[in-house]
């Protein structure tokens, strides 16, 4: 089964999860080729887009993109071969490496590359995705950029350094990383402006990119006369934490002052009520924090108010 799935660009795509798909009739331990893919599987439509092949059968698929010299003055055609990409090659975090962009110095020859990018997403669901740019020397380049990508939605190739806005940064050398909430196909095309020969290049696992961790949450209650807490998950340095803080209904007078481990100060309350309160507290260095009850009235002269403290680790 083929369907087409027309690209856009970044800025607009189509929604393809309602396209119609074609029935194609492979015989077994055989290959068929379909020049002019796009005319002779689906009778034409828009220039650039993805073909999408399903079976139950195993099968494999590749294309073939050319180019016809004569237009330089050269004979012959000039191609680029595409494997065909499995849905498992997908992935939610990949890099993109080996890419140039931009004049550049090849055997004492004054020479120049640009890069295209594109993208597409196997889901029925819309990608979030965040991508970067690294120049020669591993350096972010350009401005980071969030995209949405419809389900089953292809961006058209696109130029690498006029997308990120690079501003002057050397691309002789680069690469891009990318930060999905959907796992995608990410490709780039990398060519010689001199002799047009061009090379794919399909991403790569990501795993120096954190996954995304779920807020963690830290419930403390303040009584007569102690605190309890209780975090949601393990604390790590660098986290931003939603705290949960408040008194028994039925206690005295408590505030609460939350420092690290170098004793700044992150929160001071000076009266919690049985209402609880949240602030959000980002976690700056490991080590040991250290909360007090910051009202001493909370114990009416009886001296128990200065045992109202506690501590808790951070981990790196």
């Amino acid at each position: 089964t083929a369907r087409y799935l027309p690209a856009g660009v970044v800025a607009g795509h189509p929604d393809n999860s309602g396209v119609v798909p074609k029935t194609l009739t492979i015989p077994k331990r055989s290959m068929v080729v379909f020049d002019d893919a796009v005319q002779s599987m689906f009778g034409g439509g828009p220039a650039l887009g993805a073909i999408r092949l399903t079976c139950d059968d195993d099968f494999v698929a590749t294309q073939r993109i050319y180019a016809d010299k004569l237009a330089s003055r050269q004979t012959g055609t000039l191609g680029q071969f595409v494997p065909g990409l499995d849905t498992t090659a997908a992935r939610k975090k990949g890099v993109v490496i080996q890419l140039k962009s931009g004049a550049d110095t090849l055997n004492g020859i004054a020479t120049s590359w640009r890069t295209n990018w594109g993208a597409v997403n196997p889901n029925l669901t819309a990608a979030s995705v965040k991508m970067k740019l690294f120049d020669a020397h591993s350096t972010a380049a350009g401005t980071e950029k969030t995209i949405t990508l419809q389900p089953f939605g292809v961006i058209q190739p696109t130029e690498l350094a006029s997308f990120f806005g690079n501003a002057g940064s050397d691309l002789s050398d680069a690469w891009l990383s990318y930060d999905s909430d959907q796992p995608l196909l990410v490709w780039g095309s990398v060519v010689d402006n001199g002799s047009e020969d061009p090379t794919f290049v399909t991403a790569s696992e990501d795993t120096g990119v954190a996954p995304v961790q779920q807020q963690v949450t830290v419930t403390i209650v303040a009584e007569d006369f102690k605190f309890t807490v209780n975090p949601s998950a393990p604390l790590k340095a660098g986290a931003q934490i939603r705290f949960i803080l408040s008194k028994k209904a039925d206690s005295g007078a408590h505030g609460i002052r939350l420092t690290d481990s170098n004793f700044n100060v992150l929160l001071d309350i000076d009266d919690l009520t049985s209402t609880p309160t949240e602030r959000l507290v980002t976690l700056p260095t490991s080590g040991t924090y250290f909360y007090v009850c910051t009202n001493n009235l909370c114990d009416h002269g009886s001296g128990q108010h200065l045992g109202m403290t506690g501590e808790f680790e951070v981990a790196p």
